[in-house]
């Protein structure tokens, strides 16, 4: 099966760098509440660790490979530290009474494995280890981890395929670096790695869903498995992860770690957990600055109802920091002053957005309409849809009547929030940019805390039914999403790198091809060129090749007429596209470049 050696490959890199840097903070930081189900926190808490503490260093001018080495390095000597403090596998000297063995976490494992291995069969189906799906930042996504790689995030190279960090991505560069790393240790090139990453933190993102669900709720092991395979295959994930939507997927595995840590916080403080709490948080900010307000609002409302249930105001003044951590927040403040001006940035122009009611054209993203809102639920606009949607919404009801006060508040408030969020959206133009936004991060919430209340339904057979209907509802849902999922860097563009080699180191070359997501993967593989065209991809926040007729040589389209400005026999052929020279003397003259023209070069908080 093509894809799959390379696909077990990246895989292995994920478990063993994660594991490898998660062990440590994860035994050191749990508390014991939430040493039940260790196993399940390593490789988690391990890709926050990773992504922060290459941002940390990164930020400081360490070169990639030293940084990397030092977090592997600082990781192993932790790991050690944490197992000889504190020895054995889940159930180590630490862990309260009753923690699940090993054997049963090994089986949403297992289940999260299967989850992942979903997500890759179109991969596997076009038979190439690349980037399927049709999100068009897939190719800044592999060339940013690839420029970072080399270079740190402020920094510009024209001989990158991109050749720098896009301002209006100024908070990403922490998970680019994450990718960078895996990709590194891997050996294969970013576009062979982003498919089987992108699976990797599906799998992730579902066993912070079981994690929800068996600690917040209470819900026993096969509950929890349910709601880990229903949103494990809920439509939208999967879109978002296969398509791929790369900084929105990482926000994803954050907001379940994000929401259930703010809730442990506010009833069992320690340090450790306000230490991992930070984290999440922090990674879900530099992912998708847009989803803050979701942990935040059940955040806010956990702590108005502990403070209300000990008898004190529900708002407390806010104190100002000690000097203690002022002498640390600074420093790092100042250190990631790029990425935390871009979360505020993000912020700031959404809030400004919707504030004045201004219009939402500039904000469609690669979107051209509306999401049904059944994909978000895990159903497709088939007849079982209503009932499903039916028996989650009876759910909902059943689960948060029976949860304690700060839970059914909390919880209740973002549902709440993300739905109403979501109907306001339907009714304005060009709102759907943020009604997939909302509902893909508030709709699996309402999914997970749905399943969890069919389970608590008064006759045991109907909950087990009820339960079975969603999870094969959800599977059907899924199978729909992955028979539409194709390559996005096909071979075809691949071979491109062939015409790279032929030519001249920096000659120029003329992309006489349609403006679309072909072309700008014809930038990147043909990045040793200073390349141009007549109609490059405008209208986008995409950096786009200059534009220029004359060059030296011109590539085509087999699908479009020669030009009739080449001249002489085909210089280069490949599968789809064939390479002539040009003319000499062409009007304009040669304005082809290896520099991407950016076409956003300035911001500012508002706009």
């Amino acid at each position: 099966m093509g894809g799959l050696s390379e696909a077990l490959h990246v895989t292995a890199v994920c478990t063993v760098l994660f594991g490898v840097v998660g062990f440590g903070p994860t035994r050191l930081l749990l508390s014991a509440g939430l040493r039940r189900h260790e196993l399940l926190w390593v490789a988690p808490v391990g890709a926050m660790v990773l992504v922060l503490e290459l941002t940390v260093l990164s930020y400081a001018y360490v070169p990639f490979d030293i940084a990397l080495a030092i977090v592997l390095t600082g990781a192993s000597a932790l790991g050690i530290y944490a197992w000889r403090r504190d020895p054995g596998l889940p159930a180590a000297r630490s862990a309260p009474e009753g923690a699940d063995s090993w054997r049963m976490l090994l089986v949403p494992l297992y289940v999260a494995l299967l989850i992942g291995a979903v997500a890759l069969i179109p991969m596997f189906r076009g038979g190439n280890a690349t980037v399927i799906g049709n999100g068009s930042d897939a190719h800044l996504a592999v060339g940013s981890a690839k420029f970072l790689q080399e270079h740190h995030p402020t920094a510009v190279d024209p001989a990158e395929p991109v050749d720098q960090i896009p301002l209006t991505w100024r908070s990403k560069p922490p998970i680019y670096l994450g990718f960078a790393a895996v990709a590194r240790l891997s050996g294969l090139e970013p576009y062979a790695v982003i498919a089987t990453l992108s699976a990797a933190l599906l799998a992730l993102a579902a066993l912070g869903w079981y994690l929800l669900a068996r600690v917040m709720f209470g819900a026993g092991p096969w509950t929890a498995g349910i709601v880990l395979g229903v949103l494990g295959l809920n439509r939208i994930a999967l879109h978002t992860g296969m398509h791929p939507y790369f900084n929105q997927t990482w926000g994803y595995v954050a907001l379940p770690f994000s929401i259930l840590l703010s809730w442990h916080v506010v009833r069992h403080r320690t340090r450790g957990v306000v230490a991992l709490y930070g984290g999440f948080l922090a990674l879900l900010a530099f992912a998708y600055p847009l989803a803050l307000p979701i942990p935040l609002l059940s955040a806010a409302v956990f702590r108005g109802c502990e403070r209300r249930r000990r008898g004190l105001p529900v708002m407390r003044r806010p104190r100002r920091p000690s000097r203690r951590r002022l002498r640390w927040m600074v420093p790092l403040g100042l250190l990631l002053f790029f990425p935390l001006l871009g979360i505020f940035e993000k912020l700031f122009a959404s809030f400004d957005l919707l504030l004045y009611r201004k219009s939402l054209a500039n904000w469609g993203g690669d979107l051209t309409g509306y999401f049904a809102e059944g994909w978000f639920f895990g159903v497709d606009t088939a007849p079982s849809a209503p009932i499903v949607l039916l028996a989650l919404i009876a759910g909902i009801v059943i689960a948060l009547r029976r949860a304690p006060r700060d839970i059914r508040s909390g919880l209740g408030a973002v549902i709440a929030f993300g739905i109403a969020g979501a109907l306001y959206f339907r009714t304005l133009d060009y709102g759907w940019y943020f009604h997939f936004k909302t509902l893909a991060f508030v709709a699996p919430i309402a999914v997970a805390v749905g399943v969890i209340g069919l389970s608590r339904l008064r006759h045991r057979w109907m909950a087990i039914v009820a339960m079975l209907f969603v999870l094969v509802v959800a599977r059907d849902s899924a199978s729909h999403e992955i028979g539409i999922t194709f390559d996005q860097l096909s071979p075809q563009l691949l071979e491109l790198k062939q015409v790279d080699a032929a030519l001249p180191p920096g000659a120029s070359l003329r992309l006489d091809m349609n403006p679309d997501g072909r072309m700008l993967w014809a930038g990147y593989m043909l990045s040793g060129q200073r390349l141009c065209s007549q109609r490059p991809v405008l209208d986008t926040d995409y950096p786009h090749v200059a534009i220029s007729r004359a060059a030296d040589y011109v590539l085509v389209d087999r699908d479009l007429r020669k030009p009739s400005d080449a001249t002489g026999p085909i210089v280069k052929r490949i599968q789809s596209y064939d390479v002539y020279r040009l003319r000499p003397n062409l009007a304009g003259g040669d304005r082809c470049s290896q520099r991407m023209v950016q076409t956003v070069t300035e911001k500012t908080f508002g706009r």
